[in-house]
């Protein structure tokens, strides 16, 4: 169970990524650089349910795909609270994004109140999880990055932190949407990548468990 769950995990940016480039692409005009992804789901979009439904089928993929994250992380780390706020974390953005195909831009209850930016906390959590555990160096390694450099973009695109004062970091209606993609490559695809990972440690333990018991028969 534990791994369809993350196999839907992994799935997660690929579905995100279909639903931003199709809905572009019937979307004549349309701006990957000076424009909101939302705006491929509000009603100025020709074909708007192809970036909502796809959100919201990405969205569900992720809430499923954050208990098979809790499986994997409750039996690689033993424990309880990190693996369930990683769940927890992952779990909210996936709501952020149904609520968001559910209600297009511009209805307030589009950004979800701000459910969506959990997300950035879960690279840490996981890392917190899987502190004690030797394997998946590399994840723990990816997980760290993707959260310092997806923390900075948030800022950035908040307008917080001192590098706001730096011009060349400034968000300029120009280049919102250069921003805002730049924000969502560093940490929706990490969601697959993580699945991808913790899905590949618990094949091996299945394996090693089914292995087991005939060599002891031997």
């Amino acid at each position: 169970m534990a791994r369809f769950l993350l196999f839907l995990g992994m799935l997660v940016p690929l579905i995100y990524l279909g639903a931003v480039l199709g809905a572009a692409w019937y979307y004549p005009g349309y701006s990957h650089v000076t424009q909101y992804v939302s705006e491929l789901g509000a009603k100025a979009s020709p074909h708007r349910e192809i970036f909502n439904y796809g959100i919201e089928a990405g969205g569900a993929a992720a809430i499923l795909g954050a208990f098979g994250f809790f499986l994997a992380l409750h039996k690689l780390s033993r424990g309880f609270v990190f693996a369930t706020l990683t769940t927890v974390a992952i779990g909210l953005w996936g709501i952020s994004m149904v609520m968001g195909g559910l209600y297009p831009m511009p209805d307030p209850r589009h950004g979800a109140y701000g459910l969506g930016m959990a997300l950035n906390a879960a690279p840490l959590l996981l890392v917190l999880a899987l502190m004690r555990d030797s394997k998946l160096a590399w994840l723990k390694a990816l997980s760290m990055l993707v959260f310092l450099v997806s923390g900075g973009l948030l800022a950035i695109m908040m307008g917080y932190g001192p590098m706001t004062h730096i011009p060349q970091l400034a968000v300029h209606k120009s280049d919102v949407g250069l921003w805002q993609r730049a924000y969502a490559l560093s940490i929706i695809p990490w969601v697959g990548l993580a699945a991808l990972g913790l899905s590949g440690v618990m094949g091996r333990l299945q394996r090693r468990a089914a292995i087991a018991p005939k060599l002891a028969m031997d």
